[in-house]
């Protein structure tokens, strides 16, 4: 079980792999897993956003819940997303993943309709009081559901045992300073996904880690990276994130690409990196054509040969 002293490191961020009809890769998913512990990644936090849970049955969530544990469980920290739209759905998700052995969840609220602040903090309290025994990590991400000011995760921190951290997707920096300060006094883990531009100033301020996209497209680099910050070589870090945020954008941004679903663009760039594979977007998602993902393969082994194999 993580705790808010475990939690710690490089957070990869992978997508979830889809044949083109739209079934579970568990091959490729399986693989993908394996490939990333071998890079290095202290954690795997599966079926977040860009790992498509929304796009699920739960039938097919529970088999990737089941592959996911058994290939992580053990060698990294295994975080699977366990996200749903009510309170009652959200504890048979995260129960399931507690059953398995998984280290800890990573939810978003109840989206759809902003809770109140008391209905908030409750939805919390609930799912804490039926799953005591996986750590809780509370995906901060106003874009899906809404945000989660400091005072409520304060409030959070002191009544929740098993609320280990967060992973803050927004780009407030002034939160984000606020419960930094916070931590020193509850020890929860406030961690950033903002990896193209906060990855070193956060690391600077005192984060315990990093949640990372990046670490699904160049693994090995983002691996050096967060090393390269725990060691406080911050000259050679603020080289190395401005390296990956050019490279990024630059995949991101290919006109072979641009006109689809960040989702879809995500996992076309995840592929081109050259260390997963990672299929097709579900529906509703398009997803990008062959052609096309050979394109942005073709462009990336041109242009960002030192992120695939760092020196």
């Amino acid at each position: 079980m993580l705790t808010r002293e475990t939690m710690r490191g490089l957070y990869a961020l992978p997508p979830t792999p889809f044949t083109k009809s739209g079934e579970f890769d568990e091959e490729a998913f399986r693989n993908n897993c394996a490939a990333l512990i071998d890079c290095g990644v202290d954690a795997i936090t599966i079926t977040g956003s860009n790992g498509e849970f929304h796009t699920m049955t739960w039938e097919m969530l529970q088999r990737v819940f089941r592959a996911f544990v058994e290939e992580t469980k053990g060698k990294v920290t295994c975080v699977a997303g366990a996200s749903a739209v009510n309170t009652e759905e959200a504890i048979v998700r995260t129960k399931f993943a507690q059953e398995l052995g998984a280290d800890a969840v990573m939810n978003v609220s109840p989206y759809y309709i902003s809770l109140t602040r008391p209905e908030l903090v409750q939805f919390w309290k609930d799912l804490a009081a039926e799953c005591p025994d996986i750590g809780i990590i509370i995906y901060n991400n106003p874009g899906t559901s809404q945000m989660h000011p400091p005072d409520v995760l304060e409030e959070l921190a002191d009544s929740i045992p098993n609320f280990v951290g967060t992973k803050e997707g927004h780009g407030d920096w002034d939160q984000y300073v606020s419960l930094m300060r916070q931590a020193k006094k509850n020890g929860v883990a406030y961690i950033t996904a903002t990896d193209l531009t906060w990855w070193v100033p956060a690391m600077q301020a005192g984060a315990p880690g990093m949640f990372s996209m990046s670490s699904a497209v160049f693994p090995k680099f983002c691996v050096k990276l967060q090393r390269t910050c725990e060691a406080g070589n911050w000259e050679e870090a603020w080289k190395m994130q401005w390296r990956l945020r050019d490279a990024y954008q630059g995949m991101a941004s290919h006109p072979a690409i641009s006109a689809y679903n960040m989702m879809a663009r995500f996992k076309t760039m995840c592929t081109a990196g050259g260390t997963l594979s990672c299929g097709k977007s579900r529906k509703p998602l398009i997803a990008v054509t062959d052609g096309e993902q050979e394109q942005l393969n073709d462009w990336t082994r041109s242009n960002c040969t030192d992120l695939i194999n760092p020196a």
